[in-house]
């Protein structure tokens, strides 16, 4: 009868066990896929960011080019000498533009650095949508739709 019960308590400890350890390879494996899926969403927000930032360089620099024609025309107009140093608006402008074009620089040295984790994260997604496909081809259309996100952010 002890036999038994040892072997029983000793099946049931073993058991306890391995559900313990197949729990923490889950939640490892859970864990992986989070990181990837939060470099994903990352990468989405950069992505914007930088758009958001080319935009506002943009308009800015046309701000920039109206001002100063204003400025010129009014000048003109007064019969002014042209002043050769910038406006203190202009001054403004022209560091805000320095800032973003820095941002810019560091969001894309962010998702560059961030490339693998994208591309493990489309082929997890692809994989989902295309379960047969074969290993290879997942990968090398992740590859491409990262790409294409990066070449966007690029221009």
């Amino acid at each position: 009868m002890d036999s038994r019960e040892t072997e029983s308590g000793r099946r049931s400890r073993e058991a306890r066990e391995i559900g313990r350890e197949k729990k923490e390879s889950k939640e490892v494996e859970d864990n992986a896929e989070l990181k990837v899926a939060a470099a994903m969403e990352r990468a989405d927000y950069l992505v914007h960011e930088v758009k958001t930032s080319k935009n506002q360089v943009q308009n800015i620099v046309l701000h920039m080019q109206a001002v100063l024609q204003a400025i010129r025309d009014l000048r003109t107009a007064l019969q002014l000498p042209s002043s050769s140093t910038d406006e203190t608006s202009t001054q403004h402008d022209k560091k805000r533009v320095e800032d973003l074009q820095r941002r810019i620089a560091a969001y894309r040295d962010e998702l560059l650095k961030m490339k693998d984790e994208l591309i493990l994260e489309q082929v997890r997604l692809l994989r989902q949508e295309f379960p047969l496909a074969l290993e290879e081809k997942l990968h090398e259309e992740a590859q491409k739709k990262v790409d294409t996100i990066l070449a966007e952010v690029e221009k």
